[in-house]
């Protein structure tokens, strides 16, 4: 269940993806960012990832949720600091 967005995926399903079908160091884009699940999962897995989301609220929810992920931690996964860059489209 995902509270910050109608569509949101389990990072768990993520996770489960990248680890099956995107090779390290490969740069991931999301054209749909909604919840961020995806942006979590790649960061625990060392990815990059480009985010894209029209929404400024699910934006901004999405960016909370991954700061509060980032500042929870894993004790059995490297830390790498995320970086967060919301750039025009047009």
């Amino acid at each position: 269940h995902d509270d910050f967005h109608p569509c949101g995926k389990p990072v768990k399903l993520y996770y489960w993806l990248l680890t099956k079908y995107a090779k390290r160091g490969q740069k991931i884009l999301d054209t749909h960012l909604g919840s961020g699940s995806i942006a979590i999962a790649a960061n625990q897995l060392g990815f990059s990832l480009v985010g894209v989301e029209l929404d400024p609220d699910y934006y901004s929810s999405a960016c909370k949720r991954i700061e509060q992920a980032y500042a929870q931690g894993d004790f059995f996964v490297a830390k790498t600091q995320p970086k967060q860059t919301q750039e025009p489209l047009i």
